[in-house]
């Protein structure tokens, strides 16, 4: 079977930012354009080590998303893209251009990836690509499908089912139930005040998922960890829907190709 690659433009394009920002180059007219030449790097890397047969983009949208109509406090924590990384965003895309591009107004890149896996896995193994560990729930394999795995760009390890137990401590289907536990500050999603990561992996082994360890949260035997969870039922709730990424996202709009 063929291999695709879906990359997460966003994730891919603000590491390309950070790395360079100490080191600017310009081009002629004086356009910022080193985070541009190594998000080329990274996508040229990307093909020569590991040979996808295909590879889509997509890229998060440049409206408020329905998460931050749910929490507003959701990313409100994150400044506004500094000047230099809004100007190579013309050069991101010329990068990007030779992929079919996808952004959908209200969703993030991580609900068109997780869109995209559902299309794509009718004819090709799926390869996410991304620093984004909320990727990692979308890992899976199937046998009348195929095949989802996530090239984390953090550690740069591809991860199938058994690599996310590994790396994280949970399989696929419980990462958004842990994460809603341990919440995740970049994100600014709550989580359970008083749990940890090593609290969340206790209590996720003794229950299966978020609402049954709220609804047995008696039976919880560390006490700190049974008082967080009684006492942030509601933020625990809200946390899971935030970092569930929607595999149901409308594709009409795309920037550029189809699958």
């Amino acid at each position: 079977m063929s291999t695709t690659f879906i990359i997460d433009a966003s994730s891919l394009q603000y590491r390309a930012y950070h790395a360079s920002k100490e080191r600017p180059t310009f081009t002629k007219d004086g356009i910022p354009n080193a985070a541009v030449n190594l998000l080329r790097i990274m996508i040229t890397r990307l093909t020569r080590e590991h040979k996808p047969d295909f590879m889509v983009a997509a890229c998060d949208s440049e409206t408020p998303t329905f998460r931050s109509v749910l929490y507003p406090q959701y990313k409100a924590q994150r400044s506004k893209p500094e000047p230099f990384y809004t100007a190579q965003r013309d050069g991101f895309r010329e990068v990007l251009w030779p992929m079919p591009i996808y952004q959908q107004n209200g969703y993030e890149a991580d609900d068109i990836i997780g869109t995209l896996c559902h299309h794509i896995l009718k004819d090709s193994d799926v390869v996410i690509v991304s620093g984004d560990k909320d990727m990692a729930q979308l890992v899976s394999v199937s046998q009348d499908l195929g095949e989802v795995r996530f090239l984390n760009t953090n550690v740069n390890k591809i991860l199938n089912m058994r690599g996310v137990l590994e790396e994280y401590g949970v399989w696929p289907h419980q990462v958004t139930d842990y994460l809603a536990l341990v919440g995740d500050t970049s994100d600014n999603v709550p989580g359970a005040s008083g749990v940890g990561p090593l609290g969340a992996l206790a209590i996720l082994k003794q229950f299966r998922n978020v609402e049954e360890a709220i609804a047995r949260a008696g039976e919880i035997e560390c006490a700190r960890w049974r008082h967080a969870v009684q006492d942030s039922r509601d933020a625990i709730l809200l946390s899971k829907k935030l970092v569930t990424i929607d595999c149901d996202v409308p594709l009409e709009n795309y920037v550029s190709g189809i699958v």
